[in-house]
């Protein structure tokens, strides 16, 4: 607990004049939240303070052979802890991810029979497309010692053939990439990244079917690794082949979001947009993964017709180098707050379960405003994943309430256009409110998550628990900054005022059972007044109170 008297406060009584005891209210950097400079804000922030218990910033994780078990995912869902799951086509075959989704709904079936009671809602499912890429080939045995099935070693200074015609290599000097047109653009002098920055490569002759380097960095590179010409200009389609198919797969499967991956121009968005309309009436949000030089260049246009956008900072910080990663990932993530859209930063970690990055970076992409952050664990066991996930969750609390608070609001709010439509302006007078009031909650019932998406723009320091009958929009909005999604299944009741006060005792429910909340607490709640008016148009608050509230289980999201 702090020890500066100045940022705490004795806990409010509330309106029906319940006695409480004497207790004080949790600081959580209120101290710092609000002062008027950014120096001031700094000065006052207090490394003894505790984090928020509510994690504001989603978490995405990756399943891979080694986490993908239904034991494995089962303990993955506990608490509530990971709000999305993604799956990368690029690694295993369609067989693999049908199973691995079957497993992930068997999970949610046997957390939901096992635990009666207490609410358990499923996390959205991503599928990662495998985009417009180049990758090597099949590496075969040879005499050299340097190939070994599967993998093969590159030693700086040696000279080695990239070859445009074959899938293996012709000699321990050469193998195969899957671009055919690298012979013709390549221009001698350009760098050739594999596998992510683990070799480098610079060309020095070509021909018409062949690409000629010298290794500038050693390194051992696997089957089937990405390759990466950062100078040289490319001309790759805008979806693939294989990127049909696996959209036909994410509609089969009812996935929730795609994610685009090395997206160079707005066209490849809206050219899966326009292909998933032509195969289903489904929706799947398509979020632009930016990690390329190019995407950067177009990052307007892409921003303007993707749903979201996802930060590869390993492949970015080849395209752009180490120094100016941080440019780019401010800049990226500056844009998407700005338009409302939700950005996810990833980090990756190696196959031992060693961080490939510190926690304080974690934090700084919080400090910036990103929505979610994505951890790239599909060679992690159980264990590892869950030891991780810890560790973020804490750094995202503790960054979360380190957040200056008043120049985010007013930036935010100040940019936007006069008149606004009604649902606009009474989620900018509800996150202020829930500031002025240091409220502990914001409950927002909605239909299609709209409100709870424009309460989530204007970054409240509190969690928004938005209550919606629609199970696929709650998953969507479990990629929002401080949205806690619960689908609610209740039919409706035919009198409105009844069956809003049921769904907001869902949330409060939800409040208690995630010890979010403590007696006294102040709880902003935002709907619509009456049945049929169309658009949020109600503010009230409300104070948690200390006698049980009646939970009627059949609310609980039993399928999928």
């Amino acid at each position: 607990m702090c020890d500066d008297a100045k940022t705490i406060s004795p806990r409010p009584v509330i309106p029906w004049m319940m006695k409480l005891e004497d207790q004080i209210v949790p600081d959580r950097q209120l101290g710092a939240a609000y002062q008027d400079t950014r120096i001031d804000h700094e000065i006052k922030l207090n490394v003894n303070c505790n984090p928020s218990p509510a994690r504001l910033t989603r978490i995405m994780i990756t399943l891979g052979e080694v986490n993908n078990k239904v034991t494995d995912i089962v303990k993955l869902f506990d608490d509530n802890h990971v709000d999305m799951i993604r799956l990368n086509v690029s690694h295993e075959d369609n067989t693999w991810h049908r199973q691995t989704i079957k497993n992930i709904r068997k999970a949610i079936e046997q957390i939901q029979s096992q635990v009666a009671g207490v609410p358990f809602y499923p996390p959205a499912i991503v599928l990662d497309l495998k985009g417009p890429e180049i990758r090597t080939g099949i590496y075969n045995n040879d005499s050299s010692n340097r190939i070994i099935a599967g993998c093969t070693t590159f030693v700086e200074g040696d000279d080695v053939k990239l070859l445009s015609d074959k899938q293996t290599h012709d000699g321990s000097n050469s193998f195969w990439t899957s671009y055919r047109d690298l012979p013709r653009l390549s221009r001698v002098g350009d760098r050739i990244i594999l596998d992510r920055g683990a070799v480098c490569l610079k060309v020095n002759q070509k021909g018409n079917e062949f690409v000629n380097c010298t290794v500038m960095k050693s390194g051992v590179v696997a089957n089937k690794k990405i390759v990466q010409p950062i100078d040289t200009p490319l001309n790759l389609p805008q979806i693939s082949k294989q990127d049909d198919n696996d959209i036909d797969l994410a509609l089969e499967l009812e996935c929730d979001f795609l994610i685009a991956s090395h997206t160079r121009s707005w066209k490849s968005i809206s050219t899966i947009k326009e292909r998933i309309k032509k195969i289903s009436p489904r929706p799947i949000c398509v979020l632009a993964k930016i990690s390329t030089c190019q995407g950067i260049e177009a990052f307007n246009d892409i921003l303007k017709v993707a749903d979201g956008i996802v930060i590869d900072r390993e492949s970015l910080q080849i395209e752009v180098r180490m120094e100016k990663l941080f440019l780019a990932q401010k800049s990226i993530i500056a844009k998407c707050n700005r338009v409302g859209k939700p950005v996810v930063v990833t980090y990756r970690v190696s196959s031992d379960g060693q961080m490939k990055f510190e926690l304080d970076l974690v934090a700084n992409a919080v400090l910036e405003g990103a929505d979610s952050i994505f951890l790239a664990t599909g060679s992690l066991d159980t264990k590892e994943t869950l030891r991780l996930i810890e560790n973020v969750d804490v750094v995202c609390r503790e960054a979360e309430c380190a957040r200056w608070q008043r120049q985010i609001f007013q930036e935010l709010s100040y940019k936007a256009s006069i008149p606004l439509d009604p649902t606009h302006a009474m989620a900018i007078a509800a996150v202020e409110l829930s500031m002025k009031l240091n409220a502990s909650a914001i409950i927002v019932t909605t239909t299609t998550g709209r409100s709870a998406i424009l309460l989530s723009i204007y970054r409240p320091r509190c969690p928004i628990i938005a209550i919606t009958r629609y199970g696929i929009a709650s998953r969507w909005l479990r990629i929002y900054f401080a949205i806690h999604p619960l689908h609610y299944q209740c039919p409706p009741n035919p009198n409105w005022n009844e069956d809003i006060e049921a769904r907001i005792r869902r949330g409060m429910n939800y409040l208690r059972q995630s010890r979010f909340v403590d007696v006294g607490d102040a709880i902003v709640i935002v709907g619509s007044w009456h049945r049929g008016d169309g658009f949020t148009n109600s503010i009230r608050v409300l104070y948690f109170s200390s006698s049980p509230i009646s939970n009627n289980i059949t609310d609980f999201e039993q399928t999928w």
